[in-house]
């Protein structure tokens, strides 16, 4: 899980162009393999096509403009694809619910992205924290956000991330956001977790994901990959 790309400047959010390379090529010469999005929808509907036991998903939230400029270049170059999710409220503007000016992808370069191999995927409407919310305001959401896609036209998957890998505590709350995504034609949802997937996959709106950080060092993301959460 990727947020932010920067030339020079690693962060919290932020990896480094060198960090992604450096990331993607130590994973591509490790034995991994990288799949699609749309592998892994394929893998969950028919349990006969089955995932490579090494698999790695390449996720992006927020749909970051630096996305485009600083990370499409590198996953061409390396021939690997990535999914964006896109929180739907804030397409083309800014990253507000950081308090941030980094400029988000616009529709038109979405659009693009979708057309040259890019999966885009939902990251709720408004970027909620689904783990501070009701079921009745997370169901609201998840319609807006679907609701609002259509209306832009963009080229959508069945698939989730929660922002901040927040989901409601409340069970009932709970059920009524599955039931919702169900509706919806959601398929899988992605929190952070900081795990690793067995395979073949279990819970479909629990898949963990690794929380990848520019400002840790090299070894801790070999370290993560290998083994998940650290303690």
């Amino acid at each position: 899980m990727y947020h932010k790309v920067d030339p020079l400047t690693p962060g919290p959010l932020t990896v480094t162009t060198e960090q992604l390379r450096q990331h993607i090529t130590y994973l591509q010469t490790s034995g991994y393999q990288f799949v699609t999005l749309n592998q892994v929808l394929n893998s969950v509907a028919s349990p006969a096509i089955a995932l490579p036991r090494r698999s790695v998903l390449l996720t992006f939230d927020d749909g970051y403009e630096n996305n485009l400029t600083y990370a499409v270049p590198i996953l061409h170059e390396l021939s690997v694809s990535a999914t964006i999710f896109v929180p739907t409220a804030y397409v083309g503007q800014t990253n507000v619910w950081d308090e941030g000016t980094d400029a988000l992808l616009t529709v038109e370069q979405l659009k693009g992205l979708s057309e040259a191999g890019i999966a885009l995927a939902y990251h709720t409407h408004e970027h909620l924290n689904f783990k501070n919310e009701t079921g009745a305001r997370i169901r609201a959401d998840l319609e807006q956000s679907h609701a609002e896609a259509e209306r832009m036209g963009l080229p959508m998957a069945p698939a989730f991330s929660y922002s901040y890998g927040g989901r409601p505590k409340n069970p009932a709350d709970r059920q009524l956001m599955r039931e919702t995504m169900a509706r919806l034609g959601i398929k899988l949802a992605f929190r952070i977790g900081n795990r690793i997937n067995p395979l073949p996959l279990r819970d479909l709106y629990e898949l963990n994901r690794i929380d990848v950080r520019g400002s840790e060092s090299f070894a801790r993301f070999r370290r993560k990959v290998k083994w998940g959460k650290l303690v």
